[in-house]
């Protein structure tokens, strides 16, 4: 899935690259947005090292808005800027002139409307808005779900953007220039004032062909949407354009270079993988409230038997294409300690996964992919009565410690037997490592678990995979770091520390 931007081994094309600073100590920006909460870190490069300093932290919050589920654009945009003038107050506290370049991610799916001025035409509303409810199916009568996976690869779930563009009751009319930018593409059209579509969040769309190449035009013609709204596509490491002299004088930051990273979050946090060569295919779970669990491929699975086992094929960073999964996380811990404070006990997660560790194993297990444990609320309640007995005699968990190593003993085995799958369909070996990232990599218990499970090797870390990802590729393109295949995930390596866990028994 090589595409304009990067070259076939793997490093960014000279084209509309950002100018060198080989050799020289770097600061960038990562803005960096989640579904609940977004960041600006600040991300210096230096002597084959990265380290993050948080710049600005603030929340994402969901509103009600001319009856849809809504994001507020607005109040994010006012949190980034005020997150990229501290960014560059704190890299001239590290002694550097300022800024040398700024990239952004975000979550996936969802996307603006603007006009030909490059306004916002409404709200941008969330993918967990229910305007999608049956578009799928609807979709589906008209090209067959087989054939959806055979042009895109992407697993049919219901809030795709394709989806959301066939519910969309805001194209028709729109003026001539208008156009539709996905999260991260509006950010960066707010600061550049330039309209393009990143790849590896473009491949999550459902519209996009499997190859990266272009948008699929049956998809889009069957979903009603005018392709001559999307913006061209752009590859990361390429240079988007540069910040808008009104706005660089408003931020105090320099018209410096916004550099199109791996916008979708979960491609800059697997790019953060720290693999050598040797563990080719890479296994990764991407671990949070959600896990991501799949291996990273140079080519997508586009058959049946890979449609129906659920798996999907985003594109990655360099042409690489992620084949996972997501299944629970630590979602049903969260959830669970969530009711027992409504319900006036005081729960500290260290505590409880520490009492987890030393209560009882195999007692009980459920199943995670369960949909009945999609819903928020009473989330004890609900494992308590689908845990299956496995040995002793209580009829289901009786404390908190034995529920939550039921939930994480069950997680495990759902991780074993995913990546299982996903080797199968890929026809590839069983991996000898498996690295986890992200916010659960610090998990001992669940990683110890995992391992244990699988019967290999886990490696935990970095648990900021996003912020480094976002941050390595565009020090690649400043020159910062070099070119050379696996030379991103060298410096990874370098600049994090990570933890092993060999499997027992």
């Amino acid at each position: 899935m090589t595409g304009p931007g990067t070259t076939a081994d793997g490093g960014a094309a000279a084209s509309g690259a950002p100018r060198s600073l080989a050799g020289a100590s770097v600061a960038v920006a990562a803005v960096d947005l989640g579904a609940t909460s977004g960041r600006v870190m600040l991300g210096l490069v230096e002597d084959g090292r990265i380290s993050l300093l948080p710049a600005h932290r603030f929340e994402n919050r969901l509103e009600q808005r001319d009856g849809h589920l809504s994001w507020d654009i607005g109040a994010l945009w006012a949190e980034i800027r005020h997150g990229l003038a501290q960014a560059s107050v704190l890299a001239r506290d590290q002694g550097l002139p300022g800024l040398s370049s700024i990239g952004v991610d975000s979550w996936a799916v969802d996307y603006g409307i603007v006009g030909p001025g490059g306004e916002q035409a409404g709200e941008v509303i969330a993918y967990r808005d229910h305007r999608t409810d049956g578009v799928a199916d609807a979709l589906a009568a008209r090209v067959p779900r087989e054939r959806q996976f055979a042009l895109t690869g992407i697993a049919q779930q219901p809030f795709n953007t394709l989806y959301q563009l066939a519910a969309e009751d805001r194209l028709t009319g729109l003026p001539a220039g208008s156009g539709v930018l996905l999260v991260p593409d509006l950010v960066g059209l707010l600061l550049t004032g330039e309209r393009r579509t990143e790849r590896t969040n473009a491949s999550t769309t459902g519209a996009l062909l499997a190859s990266g190449d272009g948008w699929a035009s049956e998809l889009l013609d069957a979903a009603g949407v005018d392709p001559a709204l999307l913006a061209p596509l752009i590859a990361p490491g390429e240079q988007l354009g540069t910040v808008r002299p009104g706005l660089a004088r408003e931020l105090g930051i320099g018209e410096v270079p916004v550099v199109a990273v791996g916008s979708h979050d979960t491609a800059s946090a697997v790019l953060a993988v720290p693999a050598r060569e040797e563990d080719a295919p890479v296994a990764f779970i991407s671990s949070g409230t959600w896990s991501l669990i799949g291996l990273e491929l140079r080519a997508p699975v586009l058959d049946e038997a890979a449609r129906e086992a659920g798996f999907t094929n985003e594109g990655g960073v360099d042409g690489t294409v992620r084949f996972l999964k997501n299944v629970s996380g630590m979602w049903l811990v969260s959830e669970a300690i969530r009711q027992w404070e409504e319900d006036g006990a005081r729960v500290e997660l260290e505590g409880l996964l520490a009492a987890a560790a030393h209560a009882p194993a195999d007692r009980f297990r459920i199943d995670p992919t369960d949909p009945a444990f999609l819903a928020p609320g009473r989330m004890a309640d609900r494992v308590r009565a689908a845990a299956t007995v496995l040995s002793g005699d209580d009829r289901s968990p009786s404390t908190p410690a034995e529920l939550v190593r039921c939930i994480l003993e069950s997680l495990a085995e759902t991780y074993r037997d995913e990546l299982t799958a996903a080797c199968r369909l890929a026809r590839a070996p069983l991996p000898h490592r498996l690295h986890v990232v992200g916010g659960g990599s610090r998990n001992a218990l669940l990683n110890q678990l995992t391992a244990d499970a699988l019967g290999v090797e886990v490696v935990a870390g970095p648990m900021e995979a996003t912020a480094l990802g976002n941050v390595a590729v565009q020090a690649r393109a400043l020159g910062a770091i070099g070119q050379e295949p696996g030379g991103i995930r060298a410096v990874i390596r370098e600049s994090t520390e990570l933890e092993v866990f060999a499997p027992r028994g």
